[in-house]
């Protein structure tokens, strides 16, 4: 929610002007880094950010973080270093003992070489160039990776290389050509929806192109939708329908249909679990 955000870009700003934070030499990654940590103490810790513990830094660090967030190299240097300023500056804020901000402190740094080469190995088996997984993953939501590698399959073509700009999944414009050249790669004619989604226009040369730009727009909605995660469901059912053999044309095709039948404002994760 926005006053979640809000509390979090708080929480974050507080500590970047604290003397715990003065010593980190890039604020950019410094930044960054912490918007993960308090993240992680939202999400997974009840939202408590501010607690610390040897057992829950080794838990972000060698666990979570490897396996949710895409860090760029100045970010993961400086992780440890934010994370030892966060504990420094939050224990306390908790009613944390000096004793136990100090056991904190020794846990991360016993975690750091592990967190280097679990970190370095997480990064590495992705097996796509770490320009592609940047286009994937402009947000670092490492989670996100496999729906939008769905979603949006020509953005890790080699075909693109020269032509990142044209094909900006953030923009309409990007999306759009990079569904055209997807749509007409994948389906001999374009999908058709039925009754209120049906242009009534009679055949001929117009027909077919308010037929092919209105299965654009259907697509378009649908890639949307997967890239966000909106709704989770979404993404379960289409893995589902994958783990069981159908292609990925004829996934779309149905998670269109889910999507599409849809009355404004109706929740369609009950219809998305019975696919």
């Amino acid at each position: 929610s926005a006053r979640s955000r809000d509390r979090r870009a708080t929480l974050a700003a507080r500590f970047l002007a604290s003397d715990a934070a003065a010593e980190l030499s890039d604020s950019g990654a410094a930044s960054r880094c912490v918007d993960h940590i308090i993240a992680y103490g939202c999400d997974v810790d009840a939202d408590r950010p501010l607690r610390v513990s040897p057992r829950k830094i080794e838990s972000f660090l060698l666990r979570w973080l490897p396996r949710r967030v895409i860090l760029l190299p100045e970010e993961g240097e400086a992780m440890p270093h934010v994370l030892a300023a966060w504990i420094r500056w939050a224990g306390p804020r908790h009613g944390l003992p000096e004793v136990a901000v100090n056991a904190t402190l020794d846990a991360l740094w016993e975690a750091t070489s592990a967190f280097t080469t679990s970190y370095l190995d997480v990064s590495a088996s992705f097996g796509l160039p770490s320009e592609v997984v940047q286009r994937l993953l402009p947000d670092g939501d490492l989670s996100a990776l496999p729906r939008r590698m769905f979603a949006f399959p020509l953005l890790t073509s080699d075909l693109l290389a020269e032509s990142e700009d044209e094909f900006d999944p953030s923009t309409r414009e990007g999306r759009r050509a990079l569904l055209r050249l997807d749509h007409f790669g994948e389906y001999d004619s374009p999908v058709k929806h039925k009754g209120k989604h049906s242009t009534g226009a009679p055949a001929g040369p117009a027909a077919d192109s308010a037929a092919t730009e209105e299965a654009l727009d259907a697509h378009e909605r649908l890639a949307e939708r997967l890239w966000e995660g909106d709704p989770p469901q979404l993404w379960s059912a289409a893995e589902r329908l994958l783990d069981r053999g159908f292609e990925r044309p004829v996934v779309l095709r149905m998670l269109m249909e889910v999507v599409e039948d849809a009355e404004p404002g109706e929740d369609i994760a009950a219809r998305l679990d019975e696919l």
